[in-house]
């Protein structure tokens, strides 16, 4: 399977559909973000685990250890980082999210807000949910109810960073979310297993970031397979890598959540931002009836 620059759309008709009728659901993840220069949250961790050794806390021995023990387990590196830093805390976890390529990439959370879904995102900035209507920016699971789910609504399920008792981010943070809170796990229920039939996009998720996913696939795995058309993941690839491919494919395949490759060959991850707008505008040429002919040779300018 040929692995494209920019995903043909025109492969994927079904997005087009949903976004005409109101239920296309866009999961923003923090691959997007960090392409503004964001911290990942594999990168997070270990980040906080350093202010602990720079303010003090912790000497370089035992930044060293936690830092390489835990690399692979940024959870229980901020869990251990909220305990040490204290009060220091939120000062130290807002300096990982603070962009230093926004003028890389100025229009790329522009053009993902012109897709004109509803969005869902385990991000904690605000970078994105800053181009929307405050009333539309929805992050407490107690306040959830079925009527957010509408376009140009964002629901940031892992909170946001300037209300600190909304945040997710610790063990503890996670299973009084995810095991305790009736509403956070109702609203998710109903995007994936609901009978409003939403279709679903993954943007920015790479593999240390899957938890949403596995947690769905964990939790309603074999629910889910009888969905089809209605899961998709951009993932990206580099050209040589499709039996890489072929193997992302056979796993999520068992929940019928299916993969759409882009090519970062020429611009790395930076890739995602042409295809987030060379979609946007396929998506306006659709809803201004221009039709597939059209948005092919679009995707050819691209190219």
């Amino acid at each position: 399977m040929a692995i494209e620059l920019v995903p043909d759309l025109t492969k994927f008709p079904q997005f087009c559909g949903a976004c005409r009728e109101e239920k296309l659901i866009v999961f923003v993840g923090a691959g997007v973000s960090a392409l503004w220069g964001c911290k990942r949250w594999k990168d997070m961790g270990v980040a906080l685990i350093d202010s602990c050794y720079n303010l003090g806390f912790i000497d370089y021995w035992e930044r060293e250890t936690l830092a390489n023990k835990y690399s692979s387990s940024p959870r229980r590196l901020i869990t251990i980082a909220k305990s040490i830093l204290g009060r220091y805390y939120t000062q130290e976890l807002q300096k990982t999210i603070e962009p230093n390529r926004k003028d890389k990439l100025p229009n790329l959370f522009k053009n993902l807000y012109e897709l004109n879904a509803i969005y869902v995102t385990t991000n904690i900035d605000k970078h994105f949910s800053g181009l929307f209507e405050k009333a539309c920016i929805h992050f407490d699971p107690n306040k959830y109810v079925p009527s957010i789910l509408k376009p140009k609504n964002i629901i940031h399920l892992h909170g946001v960073i300037d209300n600190e008792d909304s945040l997710v981010l610790t063990i503890d943070e996670y299973v009084g979310r995810y095991r305790d809170n009736d509403r956070h796990k109702q609203l998710l229920e109903r995007i994936f297993l609901g009978d409003d039939q939403y279709c679903v996009l993954f943007v920015g998720y790479g593999a240390d970031e899957m938890e949403i996913i596995d947690y769905m696939i964990e939790k309603y795995g074999s629910k889910l397979q009888r969905f089809i058309n209605r899961l998709y993941i951009l993932l990206p690839f580099f050209q040589n890598e499709e039996q890489l491919l072929r193997y992302e494919k056979m796993y999520f395949s068992q929940v019928n959540l299916e993969v759409i490759p882009y090519n970062i060959n020429a611009s790395g991850y930076d890739q995602l931002n042409e295809v987030i707008e060379t979609w946007q505008k396929g998506f306006s040429d659709f809803a201004l009836g221009k039709g597939f002919y059209q948005y092919n040779q679009l995707i050819e300018r691209n190219l």
